[in-house]
C-alpha cells in the first residue's frame, strides 16, 4: 500500500481500504508500504518498502457504485519494521522476519487521541521515530534540505505539492 495511506490505517484515520478484489479467506494481513509513495499525496518521510503492522479485515462490503469492495480494517498489532519487496495482492513473507510489538498498542491508542501525551512515549520512541528516520533517509535530497533548513516537514510537503501541481517535482 502506498504511503501515506499505510500510515493513515495505522493512525486509524483510514478505516476502509478499497480494492477491486475480495480477500477470500484472509482475515489478517501484513501491511507493507510500497517502494514508492503516492503521486497524489505527500508520502515522503514515511518508510517505503517496509512491513509496518498486522491488519485485521473486520468486514468486507460490495461498493457497486465505485466498482470495488470496501475492506473495513483495523490494526491488530504493530510489527518491528523491516524491508519487504512488495507484490500485488497477498503474498508470503517469512514469519521469522515478523516481530510483533503488542506492548505498543496501548500507547498507539493514546497517540491517536493525543499526540502530545506523555503516555504515548513508547510508541513514539520505539515505533514512530525509527520509521521517520527510515523515511527521511529515503526522501529526495531536495526535501531533506528543506527540512534541514526550516526544521518543518510541512514546508517540504507544501513545496512538493506546489512542484507537483506545476510539473517540476
Amino acid at each position: 500500500m502506498r504511503e501515506p495511506y499505510a500510515w493513515e490505517i495505522i493512525m486509524g484515520d483510514k478505516t476502509i481500504e478499497y480494492r477491486t478484489w475480495l480477500p477470500g479467506k484472509v482475515s489478517t494481513f501484513l501491511l507493507v508500504s510500497t517502494a514508492t509513495p503516492s503521486v497524489t499525496d505527500f508520502g515522503w518521510g514515511l518508510p517505503n518498502g517496509y512491513a509496518l503492522a498486522i491488519i485485521k479485515i473486520d468486514a468486507v462490503s460490495d461498493n457497486k457504485s465505485h466498482g470495488s469492495y470496501s475492506w473495513h480494517v483495523s490494526v491488530e498489532n504493530l510489527v518491528k519494521p523491516f524491508p519487504v519487496k512488495g507484490r500485488l495482492h497477498f503474498y508470503q513473507v517469512d514469519d521469522a522476519k515478523i516481530e510483533t510489538l503488542p506492548h505498543l498498542l496501548d500507547s498507539l491508542m493514546v497517540y491517536r487521541e493525543d499526540k502530545g501525551s506523555k503516555k504515548n512515549g513508547n510508541f513514539v520512541e520505539q515505533y514512530v521515530n525509527p520509521l521517520l528516520k527510515i523515511g527521511y533517509g529515503q526522501m529526495p535530497k531536495k526535501y531533506q534540505k528543506i527540512i534541514q533548513r526550516t526544521g518543518d516537514w510541512h514546508v517540504a510537503a507544501e513545496t512538493w505539492y506546489k512542484s507537483r501541481n506545476s510539473g517540476t517535482h
